[in-house]
């Protein structure tokens, strides 16, 4: 009889501990199977009757039938930027039911972030980039990731991107009147090439690897490349000229390696279509990767002369930079460019071999700089056979998984379509 009596105890222990088991794995694998319904329902749902379709075979194939309990079909609600998909196990005891216990239910939820996204493309538009039409895979694997990022209504409506074209240096258009001294409006032309189209000196160090606003001494010169004597056999003018050919542009006037203009973040995929295809290869001027970076940076900040950006850290957006080259940063003799003339010494320095390790190491404190500033970085060599310079890059990513070496077009093109893949999933988070 007394043993009879200690059974009930033990038995009810037993049973409490086995179904507390049981709750525990179901409540586990509901929160997964929940999770997992919201990210696919974010990152692949556009209206809110797909999302609830995506997030139901998603939650279903989660929670299959040989798991414990009986699953509820999950409810979702869409409140703004952030989706909640919430649902329910209903669980059957197995010995606490000798006790009277009934049936007992386990709800959870999940909640999903569409996350904003500011992009801004740095790519590289010099002269190298006319061979084997890699200039034309580069614009066919941007307008691949344009496409991908603005697929989806629903997300592209939190969504902005720049492209910043660079070559010798970087074209603000007429943004730069409001930057440039001693610049007046009837100096500027987009068509007259004896006129000024836009293009800007690098400032003095270090102003030239942060996001320094202007005035106070850190205004940006205007790019004018002087007509030079003959001996220099490069760019005697006038008269000023431009000749397409081979998807090259090669100028003679003040506008020589001045590529075309920076497109500003915008939410208008058309501006961002004709913005990557107007692009070309610019023929002389060197490569100055850490200007093009530079700018790219600006473009993401709030600060003047593009002020479409957000401030740094505003909830639920992130700031991406993609960087491209196909290069080795070069400043040869005869270039005028971001830093003027090389002879006149303007990095500390006329030899064009210590003037690489300069701009290379600039690059790096831009990179630097901008991940403290929390903007995410990617970096893609293209066709690069320099394992230092493929390093420098690298290193410039957020990290390795963010560096790229494409070995040929089609890779070029993989590339970019692998990134834009990583910003869905960026932009779709818990």
């Amino acid at each position: 009889m007394l043993w009879a009596l200690a059974t009930v105890p033990i038995v009810v222990g037993v049973g409490a501990a086995l179904d507390l088991s049981r709750a525990y794995m179901a409540r586990s694998r509901l929160t997964f199977a929940l999770d997992a319904a919201g990210l696919a329902a974010g990152a692949a749902g556009e209206t809110e009757a797909e999302m609830r379709t995506i997030a139901e075979q998603f939650f279903a194939a989660n929670y299959p039938e040989e798991l414990p309990g009986t699953p509820s079909v999950p409810t979702l609600t869409v409140d703004g930027g952030v989706i909640k998909v919430t649902g329910t196990v209903t669980l059957e005891p197995t010995l606490l039911r000798l006790i009277g216990q009934e049936n007992f239910t386990i709800a959870a939820a999940a909640e999903v972030l569409r996350k904003g996204l500011e992009v801004a493309l740095v790519l590289d538009n010099t002269g190298s980039m006319r061979s084997n039409d890699k200039i034309g895979a580069l614009r066919t694997a941007s307008q691949d990731l344009i496409d991908i990022l603005f697929a989806k209504p629903e997300l592209s409506s939190k969504l902005s991107v720049g492209v910043v074209p660079y070559a010798g240096t970087v074209n603000l258009d007429s943004a730069g009147l409001s930057i440039v001294s001693g610049v007046t409006p009837e100096e500027f032309s987009e068509t007259d090439q004896e006129k000024w189209k836009g293009c800007v000196l690098a400032r003095d160090y270090p102003n030239d690897v942060r996001d320094t606003p202007s005035g106070g001494g850190a205004d940006w010169s205007k790019a004018f490349w002087p007509s030079e004597p003959l001996s220099f056999n490069s760019n005697t003018w006038p008269p000023a000229s431009i000749v397409f050919a081979n998807n090259a542009n090669d100028v003679t006037g003040p506008n020589r390696a001045c590529p075309t203009p920076v497109t500003p973040l915008t939410n208008d995929k058309g501006v961002l279509d004709t913005a990557i295809d107007a692009m070309r290869a610019w023929r002389g001027g060197g490569t100055f990767s850490n200007v093009g970076m530079a700018w790219g940076w600006r473009v993401l900040s709030p600060e003047p002369p593009f002020t479409n950006a957000l401030p740094y850290n505003t909830p639920g957006f992130d700031k991406v930079a993609i960087l491209m080259t196909d290069g080795r940063n070069n400043y040869s003799g005869n270039d005028y460019a971001a830093y003027e003339y090389l002879f006149q010494g303007n990095l500390g320095t006329t030899s064009s071999f210590v003037a690489r390790t300069i701009l290379n190491n600039r690059l790096s404190e831009v990179c630097v700089n901008m991940k403290a500033a929390g903007i995410r970085i990617y970096t893609i060599t293209f066709l690069l056979n320099d394992a230092s310079t493929k390093t420098i890059y690298r290193n410039c990513a957020s990290d390795d998984d963010k560096y790229f070496d494409s070995g040929n077009n089609a890779a070029l093109q993989t590339t970019f379509l692998n990134i834009a893949e990583q910003l869905i999933n960026l932009r779709v988070s818990k």
